[in-house]
């Protein structure tokens, strides 16, 4: 990513969620779906790491945001021109 202020290129280890979000969604990289579920993770995250008694979902809301997840894993590696083909997420 291109930080226009600073002229300079932002190492994706340094990155957050949330530059990545919009910058994925400015772009049309990422289904609704997909940035939707980047801002459920980032509502749980925020609210583990605040340490306040917060709502992080059901065990059912949980598998489903990993279902999600593989989903997304499923189209960007679509999208990626891996050579022998074998590489692709699934379920076990």
């Amino acid at each position: 990513m291109f930080n226009k202020k600073k002229n300079e290129i932002l190492e994706p280890d340094g990155l957050t969620l949330e530059p990545l979000r919009k910058y994925f969604k400015h772009k049309g990289l990422l289904s609704k779906e997909t940035l939707a579920l980047i801002e459920l993770v980032q509502q749980r995250r925020n609210a583990i790491h605040a340490f306040k008694n917060k709502n992080i979902g059901t065990t059912k809301e949980f598998n489903d945001a990993l279902r999600a997840y593989l989903n997304t894993l499923r189209e960007v590696n679509g999208r990626l021109p891996y050579p022998d083909g074998i590489y692709s997420p699934t379920e076990t």
